[in-house]
């Protein structure tokens, strides 16, 4: 029996101190105290194992577990090693940098998961970066179509994942933690960095990921492995993807929008995302009003509630304590 209601599971790799404090900060925030922390780190040079274990002692905070991985294995397999050290009925996972929206979301989140008994659940998501001039406000609109999870659409899910790769950021999901980590082991045969894309699979086998429609995280963007614009990264998250989809296909290859991506396979191996885009387009005309949609989302608004909330980010005091104005390493 899991002996907690949450796991705060925070992944690190070459991670920065200072963000991964304002992190931590988020979490011990909040009103909810039935969880536990687990940080699991991917074999960095310096995994900051002394400044966690000072950061907690100072805070006279005990529930926590580090797993300092010697080696670098990769995202899935570092959550892997995370989840086993896990006693928590619910987790929701972090990078280093982001953090809760408000103090009550988890509190909020944990009585939405039990009430409904979901396994799975996305929340809203607000993006930020800190520059020189201080926190500025980023869109992040994903899925791009995020109006078939309000309506509950999961043929139209299936299909845009299949064929359109939109997925939940991880960064805005919470799992029951037995679920999560049934799904990592299924794919870490063959997936190394790009966790998220299990959703499809889960998808196809009838497990169903419900809408939180609330503001769940921060998210920071332009830093980080996502957003941070590397190259030799997004080479190493295509292969991830191909190799995903190979397995897919021949796994659910006669699922109809499996079928279509199968033919549509060829194309992804075009760089350039302008000509792979126009390639695809020529087999998959639906491409067009799926880019439409979307941009008719951002029109209305749907990548927010229309509640007005106050945030971590707009409390000046949080900000001031978590000294976030240090952040500089961008």
């Amino acid at each position: 029996m899991k002996k907690n209601g949450f796991t705060i599971l925070i992944v690190t790799y070459n991670s920065d101190w200072r963000k991964l404090r304002v992190t931590l900060e988020s979490v011990r925030a909040q009103t909810f105290g039935d969880y536990e922390i687990v940080v699991a780190d991917d074999g960095s040079e310096d995994n900051l194992e002394d400044k966690i274990r000072e950061y907690f002692k100072a805070k006279n905070f005990d529930r926590y577990t580090l797993v300092m991985n010697k080696e670098n294995q990769g995202t899935v397999k570092n959550l892997i090693s995370g989840l086993e050290a896990s006693g928590g009925e619910f987790v929701r996972d972090f990078g280093a940098g982001d953090l809760f929206y408000n103090e009550t979301v988890l509190e909020r989140l944990y009585g939405f998961m039990k009430a409904g008994d979901h396994e799975a659940a996305a929340g809203l998501i607000k993006g930020f970066s800190v520059t020189e001039k201080g926190i500025i406000a980023r869109r992040f609109s994903h899925p791009f179509d995020i109006e078939a999870y309000r309506k509950g659409d999961e043929d139209r899910i299936i299909r845009n994942m299949a064929l359109y790769g939109d997925y939940f950021s991880g960064a805005v999901m919470c799992y029951k933690t037995d679920y999560y980590l049934e799904y990592l082991r299924k794919i870490s045969p063959y997936v190394k960095y790009e966790e998220d894309i299990f959703q499809l699979l889960a998808a196809l086998e009838g497990r169903r990921v419900v809408l939180w429609d609330e503001y769940m995280v921060w998210y920071e963007m332009g830093y980080g492995v996502s957003t941070g614009g590397s190259s030799a990264f997004a080479e190493l998250l295509a292969r991830d993807t191909e190799n995903f989809y190979n397995h897919i296909i021949e796994e659910h290859g006669d699922n109809k929008h499996i079928a279509k991506r199968a033919k549509l396979q060829k194309y992804y191996k075009y760089k350039n995302v302008y000509v792979r885009t126009l390639m695809r387009l020529f087999e998959n005309r639906g491409l067009v009003s799926y880019l439409c949609s979307h941009a008719l989302q951002i029109a209305k608004g749907s990548y927010g509630n229309g509640k007005k909330s106050r945030g971590f980010l707009q409390d000046k005091a949080f900000v001031r304590e978590s000294q976030i104005k240090e952040w500089r390493n961008i």
